[in-house]
């Protein structure tokens, strides 16, 4: 196991990142992640492979190195987070939290739900230029993203992608597949998350019993790491 891995510089080109991840790749070498509180949780894995290869995470809204956006994943993935965004109108979860959560082993009114194109209790349409949750049965308030928000998010974050699989014991970790995905379907997008293909992930619940404030862990476009192909275009993998 390495014991000094991380790089002194960020890449700045495509060549220099594919180079630094074709080594991570090729050797497949256990790392032993650092007692930091950044390699905890599921996350850990995917943020020690980001300082592997010297990249410096910013703005969730934009690409993680040199045009393209960083995503790890394991045998065990279910779905695989694409970006995370808000729904309108403001207020919304609040609602939803309201009317359709329900109370978890706390107290707590939860609404956690995932809606790949249908669920038991909701359905995604598009119309008029929005992608709209809309309940089964009953009418109000639903919340919705402009079909032109979510291309431009699409656009900017994942219009290159390189999708990392490895696996983890403890804290432990190794990465031995990359998959390199290019041209993005960007005018298919939205319609992906209609048909289903890319779920939507609502994970909002009350800080406490009857409280107003929430605690909102982020509304996620998501997606199963063997249908990333059908979004884009180009494919090459190593490993």
């Amino acid at each position: 196991m390495n014991s000094d891995p991380f790089p002194d510089t960020a890449p700045r080109t495509k060549k220099e990142l594919f180079s630094r991840l074709r080594e991570i790749i090729t050797t497949s070498e256990w790392y032993t992640m650092p007692e930091v509180s950044r390699y905890n949780g599921t996350g850990g894995p995917g943020n020690f492979l980001e300082d592997l290869l010297g990249i410096i995470a910013g703005n969730l809204d934009a690409p993680d190195s040199v045009g393209w956006e960083l995503k790890y994943y394991t045998q065990r993935t279910h779905l695989l987070t694409l970006f995370h965004k808000e729904a309108q109108p403001p207020l919304i979860m609040r609602y939803m939290v309201n009317k359709y959560g329900w109370k978890d082993s706390q107290g707590r009114l939860s609404f956690r739900h995932t809606i790949a194109g249908q669920s038991d209790r909701f359905r995604v349409v598009a119309d008029e230029g929005r992608i709209i949750v809309r309940p089964l049965k009953g009418n109000g308030l639903v919340p919705y993203w402009s079909t032109e928000m979510l291309m431009n998010i699409a656009a900017s974050k994942l219009r290159r992608l390189l999708l990392v699989k490895g696996e983890r014991k403890g804290r432990d970790v190794r990465y031995y597949q990359a998959d390199c995905f290019e041209n993005l379907h960007i005018s298919l997008f939205t319609h992906e998350v209609v048909t289903g293909t890319i779920s939507i992930d609502f994970d909002c619940r009350e800080q406490k019993p009857g409280s107003v404030g929430l605690r909102n862990h982020g509304t996620k476009f998501r997606i199963p790491p063997e249908n990333i192909g059908q979004i884009y275009m180009e494919k090459e993998r190593f490993g």
